[in-house]
């Protein structure tokens, strides 16, 4: 969990210097849905690269600004043990930065 918030403080900032209005909902709903489907690739065989890589195309023109944290968050993704790859792992990203 340490590791999540450390991670979610990193991610924050750049995006939050961007466009100083952000939700944080939004910011934290986002993020949680980048880290599922980070997870949703490791799951389907892709290597970190192409995940990320997939991830950014991922992202529609509204959350377009949200692509500089893709590669810290899949990266992160890369580091969990199998077990944690469930739905949970997204989840538990969008607890802690909603904490924050």
């Amino acid at each position: 969990m340490l590791r999540i918030i450390a991670l979610f403080t990193i991610l924050a900032t750049p995006v939050a210097a961007q466009d100083a209005a952000q939700d944080k909902e939004l910011l934290c709903n986002t993020s949680g849905e980048i880290v599922g489907a980070g997870v949703a690739e490791r799951l389907g065989g892709a290597d970190e690269e192409t995940a990320i890589k997939a991830v950014q195309d991922w992202l529609t023109e509204d959350k377009a600004k949200f692509k500089p944290a893709v590669e810290p968050l899949v990266q992160w993704v890369y580091t969990l043990e199998a077990d944690q790859l469930t739905e949970e792992a997204a989840k538990s990203y969008v607890l802690a930065c909603l904490t924050q």
